[in-house]
C-alpha cells in the first residue's frame, strides 16, 4: 500500500490535482495542521527536490530518520537485531518528546510567519 502511495505521489503533484485528498483540518480551520505540506513534500523528495520538500514540510524532513527507524525496527528487523534502536524509538522519553515537538509545531506553524505555507490552499 505504501509503494502503490509513494508511485501514484511520484507521478500526481498534489499540488495541482484535484484527485489528492486535502487537509479536513485546514479547510475547516484555515490552520495548517502538523502534517500540512506532507504530500507535497514527499512529490518533492520523490523528485529529489530536498529543498523544495523542506519548504512544504520541514518538521516531517526533520522527522524522517526518526520514523525510518520506527518503520525498520518494527517491520524489517524478525530476528531483532536492531534491539537497542528499537528500544531507543520505542522508549516513554523518546516518544513524549515527539509529541511535544509535534504539538510545538503545530502551534509555531500557524503563529509564526515563517513556517506559514503560503503556496497553495490545500494541505
Amino acid at each position: 500500500m505504501i509503494i502503490l502511495l509513494g508511485i501514484i505521489l511520484f507521478f500526481v503533484d498534489p499540488e495541482y490535482s484535484a484527485f489528492i485528498p486535502k487537509c479536513p483540518f485546514r479547510w475547516f480551520t484555515g490552520f495548517d495542521c502538523p502534517a500540512c505540506g506532507s504530500q507535497r513534500a514527499i512529490h518533492q523528495l520523490l523528485h529529489l527536490n530536498i529543498k523544495g520538500a523542506f519548504g512544504y514540510n520541514p518538521f516531517l524532513m526533520l522527522s524522517f530518520p526518526y520514523l525510518i527507524a520506527l518503520v525498520i525496527t518494527q517491520w524489517f528487523d524478525p530476528q531483532n537485531r536492531l534491539a537497542r534502536l528499537k528500544r531507543i524509538c520505542r522508549h516513554q522519553i523518546t516518544v513524549n518528546t515527539y509529541l511535544i515537538l509535534i504539538i510545538v509545531w503545530w502551534i509555531a506553524r500557524n503563529l509564526l510567519p515563517i513556517f506559514r505555507d503560503t503556496t497553495s490552499s490545500i494541505g
